[in-house]
């Protein structure tokens, strides 16, 4: 279910639940209580199976690739058979969508509404939004927005324009971290015959592109004054800077990664308790996938 990634929706969710504080560094203990755990541990739930069936409904949809580009092996190698993902898809789903349905009747139609980009338009014909650049671009800024939503509505409650000002340096961030994403699959993709942005304007063009996002969103944590998006977005300007300088996949992949971290990180400010889990999760999966396949994962060196 490609667990890391479970860490940026998680991330963007607090983010957009902490968003009436974005003008404090840090929380106090008392304010600590007044925030509600209990929600948040049922969001994170249901959030997680939402993005752990999409995921796997990618790698069941994308196989000929994965194995041309030597990941995902799971369901591409066999380890995995594909009739055994099909009903875990269809479990984590529907275990989803009742969490959702439990909270609120918004939440439940923002996890539907993720389910439906991720796991069907994004992959499946005749949308199948990842082999259409523009599309595929789309898309990934959505899923982005609404794990942003997930959080916003846990605390406002009701849709307003307000959200989608909030959401701007976290959008701005996470598409230009998306177009980084993009370029280790450039030669599998270019053999499957994909058309991503990757392969049709190349990696320099997709580094300078990606750090005009990064700039975008930098600047306006500034402007609207959020103190959690500015901690979470500056500390990664070195490691954009630097592919500019070295243009390489190797490269983007490190920012990518250390992207995450700072993100992560500084949701852990506000939220101490997310550093504990994200810490189990980390040395949990590694030892788990050393263990198990003999694979080096999670990592942060300059490959998948």
């Amino acid at each position: 279910m490609r667990p890391m990634l479970f860490y940026p929706g998680w991330s963007t969710l607090l983010a957009g639940y902490l968003i009436v504080f974005k003008h404090r560094w840090a929380l106090t203990p008392s304010e600590w209580s007044e925030l509600d755990f209990g929600l948040l541990a049922v969001l994170f739930v249901s959030f997680a199976l939402a993005m752990g069936g999409s995921f796997l409904l990618n790698q069941l949809a994308d196989v000929e690739s994965d194995l041309k580009n030597n990941k995902l092996f799971l369901i591409s190698k066999g380890h995995i058979p594909r009739k055994n993902a099909v009903v875990e898809v269809i479990v984590l789903l529907a275990l989803s969508l009742v969490l959702a349905l439990a909270v609120d009747w918004r939440i439940f139609a923002t996890i539907l509404i993720f389910i439906v980009i991720t796991g069907y338009l994004y992959n499946f014909k005749p949308f199948r939004f990842k082999d259409k650049p523009w599309w595929s671009l789309w898309a990934n800024m959505a899923m982005g927005f609404l794990a942003f939503c997930l959080g916003w509505l846990a605390v406002h409650q009701q849709f307003s324009c307000v959200l989608l000002l909030d959401a701007l340096p976290y959008l701005l961030f996470n598409t230009a971290l998306y177009f980084y994403t993009t370029l280790p699959d450039v030669e599998g993709d270019r053999a499957a015959g994909k058309k991503t942005l990757a392969v049709q304007f190349g990696i320099k063009t997709i580094v300078y592109v990606a750090f005009l996002f990064y700039l975008a969103g930098l600047i306006s944590a500034v402007v609207l004054q959020d103190r959690l998006a500015l901690i979470m977005v500056a500390p990664a300007l070195p490691f954009f800077v630097w592919t500019l300088r070295l243009p390489e996949v190797s490269a983007t992949i490190r920012a990518t990664k250390f992207s995450i971290l700072f993100f992560a990180l500084a949701v852990c400010l506000k939220i101490p308790f997310y550093f504990a889990l994200m810490a189990a999760g980390f040395y949990f999966t590694r030892w788990y996938f050393k263990a198990r396949f003999q694979f080096d994962y999670p990592n942060f060196q300059g490959k998948g």
